[in-house]
This record gives structure tokens, C-alpha cells and sequence, in this order.
């Protein structure tokens, strides 16, 4: 019996590692992109229109994870050291996970994403590797700079968006991806007064590499001559405008909460469950209804996981009762 609840507890806590609802969201995102790019003509003789669909979604699940999951793991590996002070509760500083598990872990989750960018071809796989590679210079150098660190996980999430397709010309909803990273990843870095700090000059900074960044990707968009958008019912055109302000509500709900680990926890809560809402909107404004429902569906499957996340993670107690 003892047994038993250890292996438990070793397995809720390699999913506490890999912050499942989160890497649910991140993999909405690829799965989002996947389907986008299959209503484009252009893809038709490529492998993501070409693969079933249930094999094409599945691989941008296990892409979309898998990344997360890597940047999740590596980011706990980094900061080890400090959460031993910090943040007990995590599953290395509360020895429910030892290092060489995590680190097992960490890299098994990005051989399944790079797997999985196999299925659409060389090129997904490079896009795939150089995603990666951002998201490994955020863990690294970007912590040493906060405004720089955070575009890198913005752009590095963003850039999922172009695994399946790299010719993908539609970029809005990768601007908006980046945009939704990045101010989480603010709000929490303050919440948790993360240091260096992110002050006022570092936060303009940053706001000016965003802007950088979406002009980019818009700039993108129109050279690849994106269709006009919506192509759909034009008052429909206004549901990702809802999804922004469903993500700005909880936000603002979640700064409002009692204690800081609470505010934390609501605010990684609404960037779970922002992708599939933000999915949903995006099918609505291109008529895409039957796929609007299924997001739908997952954004409710995103909250309740969300949920149980929590509640499984205060059924297990402190983190000290675990140690040994």
C-alpha cells in the first residue's frame, strides 16, 4: 500500500512537472494551426493535408506538449537550487522527483515533439529544433534579462504556430499567442517577484520588442499575401476580440486574489484555458462552426483539468511529508 502511494505520488508529480493543463493549451495551439493550414489549398499535396486527420492532430498535440513540456522540465532542472528556498512544493524541491527523472523527463518530451514534426516533413523538424532552441535560450541567458527572456518564450510559443506549415501566411492568431505569453509570463515574474526584477524600463523594453515582433508577423503575413480576414460572417469577426477579453477578466480576477500563490495559480489557470477559447473564436470568425464546438469542448476539458491539478496537488499535502 505504501508502495503504491509513493509510485502515486512520483507520477501526479511528473505531471506537476510538465504542468499538463498548460501543455494541453500549448498543444490547442498546434492543433489550431494544423487545421488552419489544411483549409489552405496551398498545403494540399503536403503531408499535413495529405496525413488522416486524427494522425495530423495528434502529432500537433504531442508537438505542442512535447515543447511544453521541455521548456517546463528544463526550467525546473535550472532552478532547482533556488525553489529548495523558494518554492518547496515543486517536484524536485520537494523530492517527490529526483533530478536524473526529471532530467529523463525533460528530454523524452522533446524526442516526442521532434517526433512528432517528423510526420509533416524535414521542414516542420527544423522549425521544430529551432523553437527548441528558444525555448532553451529563455531558460538560460534569457533569465538574466527579463524583457528579452520573456519575448523568447513568446516568440519561441508563437513559433509552434508554424511547425506544421512553415508557409502558413494567416499570422494574427501567432501575434496574439505571443502577445498571451508574454503578459503572463510578466504577471507572474512580478507576482512572484522573480529577480532581476522587471521595472518599469525593462517592462517599455519589452512592450517595444512585442510591438517589434507583431509588426514582424504582420509584416509576414502580408508579403505571403494572407487572404482577407474573416472570410466568414463579418460580425463574427469580433469573437477573438471576445477570447482577449475572457483572458484580460481572468487576469484582472486573478490580481485580486488574497495571497500570491493563489493569484499565480489563477493566472496560469487562464492561460490554460485561453488557447482553446482563443481556438474556438478563431473558427467562429472564419465560419468554421463545427471546429468552434469541439475548442469549446476543450477549453471546458482545460478548466476542469486546470481544477483537478490543484486539488490533487493540495490532496498530496506539503512537500516535506514526502521527502525520502
Amino acid at each position: 500500500m505504501v508502495q503504491m502511494r509513493v509510485s502515486l505520488v512520483r507520477i501526479f508529480a511528473a505531471l506537476q512537472l510538465m504542468r499538463i493543463p498548460l501543455a494541453a493549451g500549448a498543444a490547442v495551439n498546434v492543433m489550431f494551426a494544423t487545421l488552419l493550414a489544411r483549409f489552405d489549398g496551398a498545403t494540399a499535396q503536403l503531408p499535413i493535408s495529405t496525413l488522416p486527420l486524427w494522425l495530423a492532430l495528434m502529432a500537433a498535440g504531442v508537438i505542442g506538449s512535447g515543447l511544453f513540456g521541455f521548456a517546463a522540465g528544463m526550467n525546473d532542472l535550472l532552478d532547482a537550487r533556488r525553489d529548495q528556498t523558494f518554492q518547496r512544493n515543486r517536484p524536485l524541491s520537494s523530492g517527490r522527483l529526483t533530478t536524473a527523472q526529471a532530467t529523463l523527463l525533460t528530454f523524452t518530451a522533446l524526442l516526442a515533439s521532434m517526433i512528432g514534426a517528423s510526420l509533416f516533413g524535414e521542414t516542420s523538424v527544423a522549425v521544430a529544433l529551432f523553437t527548441a532552441f528558444g525555448i532553451a535560450m529563455w531558460n538560460t541567458m534569457g533569465r538574466f534579462v527579463p524583457a528579452v527572456g520573456l519575448l523568447m518564450l513568446g516568440l519561441a510559443q508563437a513559433g509552434s504556430f508554424f511547425i506544421p506549415w512553415m508557409g502558413q501566411s494567416f499570422t494574427l492568431p501567432a501575434s496574439l499567442i505571443l502577445v498571451q505569453t508574454v503578459a503572463t509570463g510578466s504577471l507572474l515574474h512580478k507576482v512572484l517577484e522573480k529577480r532581476p526584477r522587471l521595472d518599469r524600463s525593462s517592462t517599455i523594453l519589452l512592450s517595444i520588442l512585442c510591438a517589434l515582433a507583431v509588426s514582424g508577423l504582420t509584416w509576414l503575413s502580408i508579403r505571403r499575401g494572407a487572404a482577407d480576414w474573416p472570410n466568414g460572417e463579418s460580425w463574427l469577426a469580433l469573437a477573438p476580440l471576445v477570447a482577449m477579453a475572457i483572458f484580460a477578466w481572468q487576469s484582472n480576477r486573478a490580481l485580486a486574489a488574497s495571497n500570491v500563490n493563489e493569484t499565480a495559480d489563477s493566472l496560469r489557470r487562464a492561460a490554460a484555458i485561453f488557447p482553446p477559447i482563443a481556438a474556438a473564436a478563431w473558427m467562429l470568425s472564419i465560419s468554421q462552426t463545427q471546429w468552434a464546438i469541439v475548442f469549446s469542448i476543450f477549453a471546458v476539458f482545460s478548466w476542469a483539468l486546470s481544477w483537478l491539478a490543484r486539488e490533487v496537488h493540495d490532496m498530496i499535502g506539503q512537500a516535506t511529508a514526502w521527502r525520502g
